[in-house]
């Protein structure tokens, strides 16, 4: 039985806290209030040590969402109140952080407020869109309709996100198995051959001693190779997230042959579903591409959105304010057009997301399939300067003795 610790505030308005073991947050929440007294903070008590560290980045996974919004879409249409509901949710999500997340919703609830107000505490946590939508679905009393949206909006994204990690797995392996056929000649096969080579005697080809001596410096200096290594890697993510190199590397992403497509059709396919979401849940067009800015994950995206945005602000209507943004393909601008018309925006944006969706599906396997032939032929090289490195010396030398 798990242990919840508290924060409770008695009738003198003295404060004291401690730990209670109950079943559920619910159940503890009941015990502490039999003696009168007001909970201030209540949360699963998680102990200490590694072990019970959050690692990673803080915001709930896409299958954390889809459940989330899912059960409460659920629960809610079912009569059952908010309380209730999140407390029945927070017994059945085994993710830690999704537990944490909904047993601190759950305390605010109970501390008088409202759901949105709650989810808008975990924002860091909780997407925005997600946060707006709860709000949204509070004021139209449609709240349950709202939480089955949000859950098919974030499956939808989900399989977008599954269907291009699927994409890349090939060329991933491919990779890896470059660098550690790579390694492992220079490791284990090269230094024998080397030390058999050099006791024959003989003049040694250019291309053999580079080999030698990078083999050397690899098992000798293998740490500073990982040091190397850990420094690229970190020195490229601290210029990602600058403001210059976040934009170079947006412009980067938009603007590569191949990548570049599939990066505009996915970052399409983002716009017209978030948007056409936001729009069925009541949100105005001006909020919604406000939320929608951060969801593109591309800073040029993000800046011309934001400029959008402002003529919104001003009156102009969202295909006109949007045609600027020459990295979406025309057929965004046109069918915003004809939506905005008919009065039927959110539909005709839902299924322009599912045919963006469909080519940034397209897109990705194009670009796969153009990755893997690169990869085949880098892993070809290497292998085959290795092989030839080692081969010359032993191709002379048998010339020699014959």
């Amino acid at each position: 039985m798990p242990n919840f610790r508290y924060q409770v505030i008695d009738a003198a308005g003295k404060k004291s806290e401690g730990i209670v073991e109950a079943s559920s947050i619910g159940e503890a929440t009941r015990k502490l209030k039999t003696d009168g007294k007001y909970i201030s903070s209540l949360t699963l008590d998680r102990g200490s040590g590694l072990a019970n560290m959050t690692i990673g980045s803080p915001m709930l996974k896409s299958t954390d969402l889809v459940l989330i919004s899912r059960q409460l879409a659920s629960l809610l249409s079912a009569g059952i109140t908010v309380v209730r509901a999140l407390d029945m949710l927070y017994q059945q999500l085994e993710s830690k952080k999704a537990k944490k997340c909904i047993g601190e919703v759950y305390e605010s609830v109970q501390g008088g407020r409202s759901l949105s107000e709650a989810f808008r505490e975990q924002k860091g946590v909780i997407p925005n869109i997600m946060i707006s939508m709860i709000a949204a679905g509070e004021e139209s009393g449609r709240l349950d309709e709202v939480m089955e949206r949000l859950a098919e909006h974030f499956a939808k994204a989900q399989k977008l996100k599954n269907k291009i990690s699927s994409a890349m797995v090939y060329p991933k392996i491919l990779a890896g198995l470059t660098v550690a056929v790579s390694v492992g000649l220079l490791t284990f096969l090269v230094p024998k051959i080397g030390d058999t080579i050099k006791s024959l005697g003989g003049e040694l080809p250019a291309l053999t001693k580079a080999l030698l001596a990078i083999s050397g410096s690899l098992v000798h200096y293998w740490f500073i190779y990982i040091a190397v290594v850990a420094l690229v890697v970190y020195g490229f993510k601290v210029w990602k997230s600058s403001d210059k190199g976040g934009e170079q590397w947006s412009y980067l992403m938009l603007k590569m042959p191949v990548v570049g497509k599939a990066t505009r059709m996915n970052a399409s396919a983002r716009f017209t579903r978030t948007v056409s979401t936001l729009l069925k849940s009541g949100i105005s067009v001006l909020q919604a591409v406000e939320i929608t800015e951060k969801s593109l994950d591309n800073l040029i995206l993000e800046k011309k959105l934001a400029e959008a945005r402002v003529e919104i602000r001003k009156g102009t209507s969202l295909s006109k304010s949007i045609r600027g943004i020459t990295e979406f393909p025309p057929m965004i601008y046109a069918m915003v057009s004809i939506g905005e018309e008919s009065g039927t925006l959110d539909n005709i944006l839902d299924k322009a997301a599912d045919y963006f969706e469909d080519e940034a599906d397209s897109a990705t396997a194009k670009m796969t399939a153009a990755l893997e032939p690169i990869m085949i032929i880098i892993m070809a090289i290497i292998v085959g300067l290795v092989v030839g490195g080692i081969a010359m010396p032993i191709f002379t030398m048998a010339q020699w003795i014959m």
